[in-house]
């Protein structure tokens, strides 16, 4: 129930061939406005730990991790205490990561946590590790103590131009505009509505479009916050000032695979790792020329999906 959908039972199943013996559970909401999994920490902690204890009994993992931010002060005091109670919990751990972003990607996480690196275009298996969301556990933990299929999911209904902002329990499939007019609706400033945080989530056109497993959250934006966002000013040429590069957390070359793919040169992208981008829009906010870099990088990802004929055409 993280960012990227990817099945859970491929990441807990044990695999002789890569071993997993570290388990790290998200806790981490690094982009503003969404607080689903802190609610979810806070009131449903027991079941986010039984649901803990079912992933690290299915994946064989030795050891777990909970990274929490450091602004989330009341839930890592919840799980501290609930931790300290449980003598079964003895091999699970709270650690107190640093606010910034984008530390909830799991490559990020795992530096933050254990100070390891998976390798460029590799995953956590691969160095032993496997990282699940906290609605991921809580879910499990849904299914298999209460035998209850996945049919709803908790989010962040925020931003300034909505008029009750909340977290509410909603069913999947529950159409955008149906969860807006039950928080209120929007106010007159609203001017977009994007499906996800500020930073990685995408706007919408179509309020019909359901909520899945994977929305965490649904920002309502105002013009104002758009008129002053970066993508709002002329777009000039790359001066390769090297700022995209600096702030990657990837360590990629966000300038190259973006030109790469503007001249349909797929083979270049893929030598400068496009897959390994985990598109945080961090390149394309520090951009001084306002290049949609990130924009580009996912254009690419998905002429290579035609490419491989996973997707239509």
């Amino acid at each position: 129930m993280g960012g990227a959908g990817f099945p859970t039972s491929v990441k807990i199943e044990p695999n002789p061939r890569l071993p997993k013996h570290t388990m790290i559970i998200n806790g981490c909401e690094c982009e503003p406005y969404i607080t689903c999994d802190y609610r979810i920490m806070l009131e449903w902690t027991h079941q986010l730990i039984t649901g803990i204890k079912l992933a690290q009994k299915a994946s064989a993992c030795d050891k777990v991790y909970i990274g929490i931010e450091d602004n989330k002060p009341e839930a890592i005091k919840v799980l501290n205490e609930t931790l300290q109670n449980t003598p079964a919990c003895k091999d699970i751990e709270v650690v107190t990561v640093k606010t910034k972003y984008p530390q909830g990607g799991e490559r990020q996480l795992i530096k933050a946590v254990l100070n390891r690196f998976v390798p460029t275009g590799g995953i956590p298996p691969t160095i032993g590790l496997i990282v699940l969301n906290v609605a991921t556990v809580a879910a499990i933990a849904d299914a298999v103590v209460c035998g209850s299929p996945l049919t709803h999911r908790v989010v962040t209904v925020t931003g300034e131009a909505i008029a009750n902002p909340g977290n509410y329990y909603v069913a999947v499939g529950t159409p955008i505009s149906e969860l807006i007019d039950f928080c209120g609706g929007v106010t007159q400033k609203s001017a977009k509505v994007v499906v996800g945080g500020p930073m990685m989530g995408i706007a919408i056109a179509d309020l019909s479009i359901p909520v899945t497993k994977t929305t965490n959250a649904v920002t309502v934006l105002t013009k104002e916050q758009i008129g002053r966002a970066k993508f709002a000013r002329r777009q000039t040429a790359c001066i390769h000032c090297g700022r995209c590069l600096q702030v990657c957390p990837e360590r990629l070359n966000p300038t190259k695979i973006s030109h790469a793919v503007k001249k349909n040169r797929l083979d270049i992208a893929q030598d400068y790792f496009i897959t390994a981008c985990t598109e945080c829009g961090c390149c394309s906010y520090i951009c001084p020329a306002n290049i949609e870099l990130t924009g580009y990088i996912r254009t690419g990802k998905i002429y290579l999906a035609r490419q491989k004929k996973l997707i239509p055409q």
